[in-house]
């Protein structure tokens, strides 16, 4: 073993122990883990891989501090002048460091990494984990260990070395999730030039919307050959010995180069893309697609979702990255409306999971009710969430996405009918008993989830004017008004139950 790679070694096993390092490692599993994964999305280790990456900013502060009092170590143990005389050149000594924060930090990242998408799997996540969200994370928590001792050895402050990792966390996530890029134009999404990306439009079919990852890693690389050629060229500054300058200035060169390429692809990349269909060719930018038609993301039938449950009245499909227990619990929160209102002109037969963005929750094709997956992914799992039927009802009465559109009559808002019969249905097919219907009224509030256009307490009476009535004769004298409560124009006075 060379002298470089046992010293190497050394400080690596002192950094291991660094209780600086498991500080960070320790607060990334805590917040992701027993947090983000278990209560707010669906099982899926496509996509739950993302909350493994974010562990990054948690372990990347970690290893920041370590790295800063690493650099601080010499000074701090009054070694300086011992360290001055020894055979190695300080340039080397400085490369030693540089490798060892690196081999520590990726070690800790892959860890966390690891540990996250364990309890994806334990809790039923299924798919394939994009390894390159290791691989960006590795090197953006390596950046971090190498600016941190930067600060340590050249500032010799206690303070500022305790104060990098906090200063370096806050600029991340202020870059990260800046949406214009401090003042940069709209067209410039300059946050992704953070060290560790903000990720969120994803697919499990498609991937990302739009992909900064092959941009970001050239992007990472070329700031870590920077900063290592600059800690090397100071080391060596004023000693006797010196590095090799051609190699420090290919790799400086080289540096420059993938900075330069991957920010700009970076920034130009759309902020994000809308799948119109299965071939890339019908992916456009969303300011785009939004400036032509707010029907825009109706999204053709290409035969992905083919994880599927249902019966003869409803049919719910996913991607099979999800698996079939998600279509299964679709199904479930949907089936029994669907029953109390099957064989109604234009309610719903399918619901089908389709690859659009976090600003679209659900959209109607025909028969056919469109959840978008980052909807599908934040209401799986929650008994209590009426999201799904929601989705159903909108598509069964004949709602625009954002809300009706239907001409109304006399005083009242249009969609005031619908909104009474969607109330109702929830009620009458068991999704939610009367009684806690009332209290949440009784509140002040309204059943989280379920949207209306408006909701007073006559609305509400005529709810319970419905409720009160057998669930057979409510479906069978709504069934010559149907067309009409779907067009909008049907007067919450004709509704059943609502004439003395």
């Amino acid at each position: 073993m060379t002298r470089a790679a046992a010293l190497a070694r050394i400080e690596a096993r002192h950094l291991a122990r660094s209780p600086l390092l498991w500080l960070g490692f320790g607060l990334a599993l805590t917040l992701v883990t027993l947090m983000q994964v278990p209560f707010i999305a669906w099982p899926m280790l496509t996509g739950d891989d993302l909350f493994a990456y974010q562990t990054g900013f948690w372990v990347g502060g970690g290893t920041m501090l370590a790295g800063a009092w690493l650099g601080l170590r010499d000074r701090t143990s009054g070694a300086v002048d011992l360290v001055a005389v020894t055979p190695t050149a300080p340039w080397r000594l400085v490369g030693v460091r540089l490798a060892a924060i690196a081999v520590v930090a990726i070690g800790v990242l892959a860890v966390a990494f690891a540990t996250a998408l364990a309890v994806s799997a334990i809790r039923g996540g299924r798919g394939i984990p994009d390894l390159r969200l290791l691989a960006d994370g590795a090197l953006a928590v390596t950046l971090g260990g190498w600016v941190g001792m930067a600060v340590g050895w050249r500032s010799g402050s206690r303070m500022l070395s305790v104060l990098a990792a906090p200063v370096w966390w806050a600029a991340c996530q202020i870059v990260g999730t800046w949406p214009s890029g401090f003042g940069a134009p709209p067209s410039l999404a300059v946050e992704r030039l953070s060290p560790l990306l903000g990720l969120t439009e994803h697919s499990a079919e498609f991937g990302f919307l739009p992909d900064p990852l092959w941009p970001h890693l050239g992007y990472l690389l070329g700031l870590l050959l920077l900063a290592g050629v600059g800690l090397l060229a100071l080391a060596a500054r004023g000693g006797g010995q010196r590095p090799p300058v051609v190699p420090l200035l290919a790799a400086m060169l080289a540096g420059v180069v993938l900075v330069t390429a991957g920010g700009v692809g970076l920034v130009t990349l759309p902020r994000w893309l809308v799948v119109l269909g299965p071939d890339r060719a019908d992916w456009k930018p969303a300011s785009e697609v939004l400036a032509i038609d707010d029907r825009w993301w109706t999204y053709p039938d290409d035969g992905h979702a083919r994880s599927c449950a249902g019966d003869a009245t409803l049919t719910a499909c996913v991607y099979p990255a999800y698996g079939q227990r998600l279509a299964e619990e679709i199904h479930g929160a949907m089936g029994p409306v669907a029953e109390l209102l099957a064989g109604l002109p234009g309610v719903p037969t399918r619901a089908r999971m389709v690859p659009t963005q976090t600003f679209v929750h659900s959209a109607c094709r025909g028969s056919e009710v469109q959840i978008g997956e980052p909807a599908a992914r934040e209401v799986g799992g929650n008994d209590n969430d009426l999201r799904y039927v929601d989705f159903y009802l909108r598509c069964a009465l004949g709602e625009r996405n954002w809300g009706g559109d239907g001409a109304g009559g006399g005083d009242e808002s249009p969609g005031e009918a619908a909104d009474v019969v969607k109330t109702w249905a929830v009620v009458a097919s068991g999704t939610m008993s009367g009684e806690e219907l009332r209290r949440v009224l009784a509140e002040g509030g309204f059943p989280a989830g379920l949207t209306v256009h408006s909701f007073s307490p006559e609305l509400a009476a005529a709810v319970w004017a419905m409720a009160g009535l057998p669930t057979a004769q409510v479906r069978a004298e709504l069934a010559p008004l149907w067309d009409r409560l779907r067009a909008g124009t049907l007067p919450v006075a004709e509704l059943p139950g609502q004439r003395p």
